[in-house]
């Protein structure tokens, strides 16, 4: 007997808009085109298909303590790339499948996930799903107590009670009017960490691969120093494996599970950096100083192409 699905209606609200994870945000999206596309790249999913054929309805609520969404899309194949927000080894996620059947990569693994089957896992182990059916997915990120955690699938249905409830009281928070921003909510976010953890311990659940723990800690902790170096021009990614203590290839290796290398990281940093401080209204030649890129010629390359050059980019031998 086929899996049924567990839900896959959306009672989208009037304030349906595109979602902004860097804030605390509680509304419905309803898009097609671009603009579906532009919306799930803020969440992490970066679409590989046509973005002309690609449409996003769903809910989805955040604030600082953790990030919940109930969304469908009709067939589409993505590669993820943790936000900046849940970015550094901070975050866990919760992949539940609520209707369709979709294809997960998680640390070099594929797992095909159908109706109430669940993965719990970090999102820098996450590469990317395919799905060759419209699929409704609840994703929930939250944050994790320990900095190394094993990834986990379920074997088969997750225990059906457990999963229900957990989706009803998603549906009851995303179509909620209470304000993110209040105190109390983050409560909220502690009751669903419990339920997950609920859901977690009464359902069978397989071990996934993850990350080396060593690559995972020197991969954290290059974030980290990027964080706070990228506004210098004398950061490099041979002054991050020095400050590391480790070698530039063993620095590229701990990049490898998350689709790019620390130059990438590194320039893609900078382009941030710089936005936000033209944003502020600083000229190009303060922003460009103060982003690391040094040259006004420089960081507009880098803003306009959005990427860096392959001698850059490329992994030593």
């Amino acid at each position: 007997m086929s899996p049924q699905p567990i839900s896959s209606r959306f009672e989208l609200r009037e304030d349906a808009e595109r979602a902004d994870l860097s804030r605390a945000i509680s509304l419905s999206i309803d898009e097609v085109g671009q603009a579906a596309e532009d919306t799930a790249r803020g969440w992490g999913w970066h679409l590989q298909s046509p973005a002309e054929e690609f449409a996003l309805r769903g809910d989805v609520v955040k604030n600082e303590t953790f990030a919940l969404s109930r969304y469908w899309h009709p067939a589409a194949s993505f590669r993820y790339e943790a936000p900046r927000v849940f970015a550094g080894g901070s975050a866990r996620m919760l992949l539940a499948c609520l209707e369709g059947e979709v294809e997960v990569e998680v640390a070099g693994v594929t797992e095909r996930l159908t109706p109430g089957r669940v993965l719990f896992a970090n999102p820098e182990d996450l590469a990317g799903k395919r799905a060759e059916v419209p699929v409704s997915n609840l994703m929930v990120i939250f944050p994790r107590s320990q900095p190394v955690t094993d990834n986990y699938v379920s074997e088969a249905v997750a225990s059906e009670a457990y999963l229900r409830i957990l989706v009803d009281a998603s549906a009851s928070i995303l179509s909620s009017r209470a304000g993110v921003e209040d105190a109390a909510f983050k409560r909220v976010g502690l009751a669903v960490e419990a339920l997950i953890w609920a859901l977690a311990t009464h359902t069978e659940l397989r071990t996934l691969p993850s990350a080396n723990s060593e690559l995972a800690r020197v991969y954290s902790e290059a974030v980290k120093y990027v964080a706070l170096f990228a506004g210098d021009a004398a950061t490099t990614v041979y002054s991050m494996a020095t400050a590391l203590g480790v070698s530039q290839p063993h620095l590229y290796r701990a990049f490898v599970a998350t689709g790019e290398t620390p130059s990438v990281y590194l320039r893609r940093a900078r382009v941030r950096l710089a936005e936000r401080l033209i944003a502020d209204g600083v000229t190009a030649g303060m922003a460009a100083r103060g982003s690391g890129f040094g040259t006004v010629r420089r960081m507009r390359s880098a803003v306009a192409s959005g990427s860096i050059p392959d001698s850059e980019g490329a992994a030593p031998h």
